[in-house]
C-alpha cells in the first residue's frame, strides 16, 4: 500500500486531542506519520502531543504562529512525507480501517490511475445526543451516494489527497482569507480538473461543539461558504449559498437549541446550560491534569 501521513491541526484541544490520537494510534493499518500542528494554544495541547511523541515514534509535533486552521492544515500537510496525505481535526474520532480503507482506495480502489485526487466521507457528532437516530438519518441522506461515488469537496472533519496533487493545488488557496477550508480545497481541485470521492464507510466522529454557540455568533461562519465561492468565482456555488444563507442560520438556531443544554459527560440535558458561555462548557469539558499522560 501507500504510505500515509496525517495532519491534525490543534488549537486548545486538551480535551479532545488523546481521544483523536488513540483512534489514529490503533488503526488496522498502521499509519506511518502523525504531524500535530499547534496552532498557538494556551492550554496543555502541546505537552499532550510532546507526551505522544516520546511515546510513539510515528507521532511529532510542529508549531504554527500563524492563527487559523487554514495555515495549520497547510502547514501539516506540508510537512508531511508519505503519498497520501490526510487531515483529521483534533476533536474527530475516526474508525479502526479508517487508513486501510484510505490507502486502499488510492492503492487498489477508484483512485488508482484516475483523477480521483481526493477521498472524504460522512461524520456524525460523537458528544450530541441520540447517536443511533444519527446514524440512521445519514444513511438515508446519502442518497445515490449510498454506494460511494464522486461528490463536490471534501469534509473537513477528515479527508485524504495525494500528495502530488496537494503540491499542485496549495498555492491556488486562500489561507489569508475567512474561507471554509475544505470547500477551498474542493473548488481548487476542481479548477485543477481533479475529483473527490465519497465513501459511505469512512464515518468519522467529529463534536458539536460549533452548534453550542448561538446562532448569531455562527453568521460569521455560515457566510465562510459564499466567501469562499466569490473567491474562486464561482458565481453558481455563490449563489447556492447565498439562496441556502436562511436555511443555514434557522439549522443553527435549531440545533442550539437542541445541542446547547446537552451534557455529554451525563448523557443527560441540564437546561441550565442555556446561560452558561460555551467558553465555560468547555473548561468543565477538559481533563484534569491527572491522567493526562496514561
Amino acid at each position: 500500500m501507500s504510505t500515509l501521513s496525517v495532519s491534525i491541526p490543534a488549537y486548545n484541544e486538551e480535551a479532545d486531542l488523546t481521544a483523536c490520537l488513540d483512534r489514529l494510534l490503533d488503526q488496522t493499518h498502521p499509519i506511518d506519520e502523525i504531524i500535530i500542528v499547534d496552532n498557538g494554544s494556551t492550554d496543555r495541547t502541546a505537552q499532550i502531543a510532546r507526551e505522544y511523541s516520546a511515546r510513539h515514534t510515528t507521532v511529532r509535533l510542529i508549531e504554527e504562529s500563524r492563527r487559523g486552521v487554514n495555515h495549520a492544515r497547510r502547514c501539516g500537510l506540508d510537512c508531511g512525507t508519505a503519498q497520501v496525505l490526510a487531515k483529521v481535526d483534533a476533536d474527530t474520532r475516526v474508525p479502526r480501517d479508517w487508513a486501510e480503507r484510505g490507502l486502499r482506495f488510492f492503492t487498489t480502489g477508484e483512485g488508482r490511475d484516475t483523477d480521483y485526487a481526493a477521498l472524504t466521507g460522512p461524520f456524525l457528532l460523537h458528544d450530541a445526543p441520540m447517536m443511533e437516530r444519527q446514524k440512521r438519518l445519514a444513511h438515508k441522506s446519502y442518497g445515490k451516494l449510498a454506494s460511494g461515488g464522486p461528490i463536490g469537496s471534501v469534509h473537513g472533519p477528515a479527508y485524504f489527497i495525494r500528495r502530488d496533487v496537494w503540491q499542485r493545488i496549495r498555492g491556488d488557496l486562500h489561507d489569508d482569507m475567512p474561507v471554509w477550508e475544505d470547500l477551498d480545497i474542493g473548488l481548487t481541485l476542481h479548477k485543477h480538473g481533479f475529483r473527490v470521492y465519497f465513501d459511505p464507510h469512512l464515518l468519522a466522529e467529529s463534536s458539536c461543539r460549533r452548534l453550542q454557540f448561538a446562532p448569531w455568533r455562527n453568521i460569521r461562519y455560515g457566510l465562510g461558504g459564499l466567501r469562499t465561492a466569490r473567491a474562486h468565482g464561482d458565481r453558481r456555488t455563490a449563489a447556492a449559498m447565498a439562496l441556502t444563507f436562511p436555511i443555514r442560520v434557522a439549522t443553527y438556531a435549531y440545533f442550539w437549541l437542541l445541542f446547547r443544554p446537552w451534557d455529554s459527560e451525563t448523557r443527560t440535558w441540564r437546561p441550565h446550560r442555556y446561560f452558561l458561555p460555551v467558553e465555560r462548557l468547555r473548561r468543565e469539558k477538559s481533563p484534569s491534569d491527572a491522567g493526562l499522560a496514561a
